[in-house]
């Protein structure tokens, strides 16, 4: 459905107050619309805005599902050390989503995504950087690059091309040699001699304070926070009326950003939208003993580190399994062990063990778009691992789509429309 507009001034609830959350409200709050925010947690308590790698990843601009990913994912799944985890039964039970996420490495499709991708990412870091800078945290974001290191010799030869693509799409990089390597990433084992540097890359101090500091700003500047679970949406004429655990109140428009929970969201509204729950483990370790200049990613086994202000953070994977289950204990073990391997000297004594669902579509690329079925609603979810990396940009193309809808052909690629 398309929607005519919502004049500047309307009221506006966001369902979700995680980064995708807080960095639309403070973007509409700018642009002059009354926000009011519910989630039954704090400003990004909840989800993977708590304790992600604090990655501004602006040159990752390939979608999961790869060409030939089929056969990538028998290989990692005979292999406990690889990123990817799921049972049998979790395949079975979202088996049209990953149908769609094997459609998505078929050459059009791979394309398209990456297109769109490619597009939100192209001004990631500018974007994050003005929203940090009105907020007065410009101090909480680092733009060094992000060092990608490989196993082999083999698996950095086969990575070049993607490097070369990625250029020629304005994502620039450098290949660094042994002795940088070593200078730049002095803690890693000295098994590893290949690395790229990615330019187009940054990170945050924290991701919880980053969320916190905007939800902060945000409310001075008007914006309600209701430390509410929303349970029914409804329209009533010419608003739309959210039932919580505290009463109704009625909204000239909603905005769905409420991650993994976005999908039942949308499906009360008659929308279809495909988002799993993807996985990923970390821990986080007050006194490692080391520290890095930049993020590391580890690209052939799927982890990545930073060193924060909480912290030095290790972790990654990703486990397809519903949202509700327990952290498999098993796999915090083994991430333990791999830091070990990784960073001969690192101390893990007193780290803390976290696992939060990232809410993926098969497309890997995130929604953006006013409701297929319902007036006045509008979805900004589905960023996957890339909340902190694209919720800026997310931000202010939200705000184009509420003033008005029918400009919207330039992010046709991010409107729900695509999983008709």
């Amino acid at each position: 459905m398309t929607s005519k507009g919502i004049p500047l001034g309307s009221s506006i609830a966001i369902i979700g107050a995680g980064i995708v959350g807080v960095a639309s409200a403070c973007a509409l709050m700018r642009q002059g619309y009354k926000v009011s925010i519910f989630d039954p947690s704090h400003p990004g308590e909840a989800g993977s805005s708590m304790a992600n790698a604090g990655h501004i990843g602006a040159s990752d601009i390939y979608p999961l599902s790869t060409p030939g990913i089929h056969w990538k994912a028998i290989k990692m799944l005979m292999d406990s050390n690889a990123p990817l985890k799921i049972s049998f039964k979790e395949f079975w039970l979202q088996l049209p989503w990953f149908w769609r996420f094997w459609r998505t490495s078929h050459a059009s499709n791979f394309e398209s995504a990456t297109k769109a991708l490619s597009y939100l990412c192209q001004n990631s870091i500018d974007d994050t950087r003005e929203l940090f800078e009105y907020c007065n945290m410009g101090d909480m974001l680092d733009h060094k690059g992000c060092m990608f290191i490989y196993d082999t010799e083999e698996s950095f030869n086969s990575s070049l091309k993607s490097w070369i693509d990625k250029k020629n799409r304005g994502f620039s990089s450098e290949v660094i040699d042994l002795d940088q390597l070593n200078i730049r990433a002095p803690h890693i084992s000295n098994k590893f001699k290949y690395a790229v540097l990615s330019h187009n890359w940054g990170q945050v101090s924290d991701p919880l304070e980053v969320v916190k500091s905007i939800a902060n700003i945000a409310e001075k500047g008007g914006v309600i926070f209701h430390q509410n679970r929303v349970n029914s949406i409804s329209k009533k004429n010419n608003s739309i009326d959210l039932a919580t655990d505290k009463g109704t109140d009625s909204f000239d428009a909603v905005i769905i950003a409420a991650g993994i929970g976005s999908v039942d969201f949308a499906k009360s509204c008659g929308d279809y939208l495909p988002m799993a729950s993807e996985r990923g483990y970390n821990l986080t370790i007050p006194s490692a003993n080391i520290k890095n200049e930049l993020p590391l990613v580890f690209a052939d086994r799927g982890v990545v580190t930073t060193s924060l202000s909480s912290g030095f953070r290790i972790g990654g994977w990703a486990e397809y399994s519903n949202s509700e289950n327990k952290a498999n204990q098993d796999h915090f073990k083994s991430i333990a062990r791999i830091s070990r391997e990784l960073f001969p000297e690192i101390n893990i004594d007193n780290a803390k063990y976290w696992m939060g669902s990232r809410p993926s579509t098969p497309d890997s690329v995130p929604v953006i778009s006013c409701s297929q079925k319902m007036d006045r609603i509008f979805y900004n979810c589905g960023h996957g691992h890339y909340g902190l990396t694209h919720a800026a940009t997310s931000a202010k193309i939200l705000c184009k789509l509420l003033v008005d809808s029918a400009d919207y052909t330039e992010h046709e690629g991010l409107s729900i429309n695509r999983f008709l």
